[in-house]
């Protein structure tokens, strides 16, 4: 069982690695989970447990380890159906997973950072102390960085994106059959064009450290979530993806030092040339963490620590939402494409070359089509994720103890006839229609956007700042590839994306096929 796990999850989140980093991987697991009998975070929890109902005692926790792993995303959609209006408890057992019903989503998004943490939350959701991913890399800098530069000035990222997909496309797409590897490959050049500037992006080492970076941490997070607390530093000695989270790491450090050190010496020495930059002119990421940051933490460690984790966020949600959504398109593709091809034509008048975001803005069907595959397959199964960090009483009084991780059902929600009609099917338009009707909360109907039955951004002040910088790239690249190419799936259509926990990822095996439209293959 050990074996098939190890297996999986070097095939499922696109590892090559040795059979004897397997084994030395599996083996460290195998140890730790034997060590396993008592321990259950899950005991904390004042709610009932849902999930699967071990009679005999024998190594329950490692069964219930096991089966959270292999049955988390049916779990979910099965006891929000079952329980709607209560709370109840999941069996992750590397934390405390609380699930709460729609009725405290007001409540909760209105919780300061002080009450319930979402920074903490997705650090904890990565492992991050074990694997890097930690509450540093979150901080306040971090977030003041990014909503600076993807939300007051995102019309200013629209130039230097799509000139890095001029620069990649023919790079990345030099095949017909291109899989979720290769549009991670483009998407996260894309994104760096606004992280770290041209000369590092088109580094021969950056995109590989980016991309290896993200995959290890996935590895690693999802080994260490199936062993107990008290294990996860032996285990961490033994796995290979820790290690090699750290090569990344140096080279990503490696590379960025000289700007950043160059950066900061514009900063401290031509203070007054430096504001006339920060208020007239382009500015990256790097740049903008090395004006947020405070002087204790304005270091090339610190600074090229939240770099990473800013390429990690972006890179990864990003390319899998484009990967979502062109296997949906795909997949019916004489349905979805002649609509939108028109609605591109008619916004740009058959010119991408200086698009804007106010063009974007006007593509109301391609908003429409990204959020509804979006709804079919978010990152995860959960949404709005908190952690306590101290005890809280909900307005009827129940209470939300201290350590807890609180989230709602967000896949379910969104899948519920309470919000939409006929919710279990696929319509690319569902929500250009309701824009256009004035039906439902106008405010949650966009791609980045939020209300009850569209929670896949988070919702409220905490939701995923980078969320403007993905739909640009996402939908950059989705106009691109509809005025270039006819797309089409292989034998059986639509393939299922890989689930585990609360995660879902497209599967990186399967590809699209892609067709010149004048006639040749790519």
């Amino acid at each position: 069982m050990l074996t098939e796990i190890a297996h999986f999850i070097d095939q499922s989140l696109g590892s090559s690695q040795s059979t004897l980093a397997t084994i030395a991987g599996t083996g460290a697991v195998l140890v730790a989970l034997l060590l396993v009998y008592r321990h259950n975070p899950v005991a904390k929890s004042p709610y009932p447990l849902v999930g699967a109902d071990f009679k005999y005692h024998l190594f329950k926790s490692i069964r219930q380890r096991l089966h959270w792993f292999k049955h988390g995303p049916e779990l979910i959609h099965t006891s929000f159906k079952k329980f709607p209006d209560t709370i109840f408890t999941l069996p992750s057992l590397d934390r405390t997973s609380i699930v709460l019903p729609p009725r405290y989503l007001q409540e909760i998004r209105d919780l300061t950072s002080k009450v319930a943490s979402n920074s903490q939350a997705t650090s904890d959701f990565f492992v991050g102390n074990w694997t890097s991913l930690n509450y540093d890399i979150f901080g306040h800098a971090t977030i003041d960085a990014i909503k600076t530069q993807y939300i007051a000035k995102i019309g200013q990222q629209i130039e230097p994106a799509a000139s890095e997909a001029a620069y990649a496309f023919h790079m990345h797409f030099g095949s017909y059959h291109v899989a979720q590897p290769k549009i991670l490959q483009l998407v996260s050049q894309m994104v760096a064009r606004t992280i770290v500037g041209p000369d590092i992006c088109r580094d021969p080492e950056w995109v590989p450290a980016v991309i290896g970076y993200a995959q290890n941490i996935f590895q690693c997070a999802v080994y260490l979530k199936l062993v107990p607390d008290f294990t996860r530093p032996f285990v961490t000695l033994f796995t290979p993806y820790r290690w090699r989270i750290e090569k990344c790491r140096r080279t990503i450090r490696r590379l960025t030092r000289p700007v950043i050190l160059q950066k900061m010496a514009w900063r401290r020495d031509r203070p007054e040339s430096w504001r006339e930059h920060v208020k007239n002119d382009e500015m990256t990421t790097l740049e903008w963490l090395i004006e947020t940051s405070k002087p204790e933490e304005s270091t090339v460690y610190m600074l090229a620590h939240r770099l990473t984790g800013v390429s990690f966020g972006a890179a990864h949600t990003t390319s899998n939402t484009i990967t979502n959504a062109l296997m949906d398109l795909a997949n019916e593709f004489e349905r979805w494409a002649p609509p939108l091809r028109k609605e591109i034509d008619d916004v740009l008048g058959g010119n991408t070359k200086g698009i804007t975001n106010a063009d974007l803005s006007k593509m109301w069907l391609l908003d429409s089509f990204f959020k509804e595959s979006q709804r079919f397959h978010p990152p995860s199964k959960l949404s709005v994720n908190r952690k306590m960090m101290k005890d809280h009483t909900l307005s009827d009084g129940q209470v939300l103890p201290k350590g807890a991780h609180v989230s709602f059902a967000g896949v379910p929600m969104s899948m519920s006839g309470y919000y939409y009609d006929n919710a279990e099917e696929f319509d690319g338009f569902r929500f250009e229609r309701l824009r256009r009707q004035g039906k439902n909360e106008q405010a949650g109907l966009q791609f980045t956007s939020s209300y009850g039955g569209s929670l896949h951004f988070g919702h409220g002040r905490y939701m995923c700042p980078g969320r403007f910088m993905g739909s640009l790239i996402a939908k950059l690249l989705m106009i691109e590839l509809l005025v270039r190419y006819d797309l089409k799936l292989g034998p059986g259509g639509r393939p299922e994306n890989i689930m585990f926990f609360d995660m879902d990822i497209p599967n990186p095996k399967y590809g699209i096929f892609f067709k010149d439209r004048a006639g040749e293959a790519k």
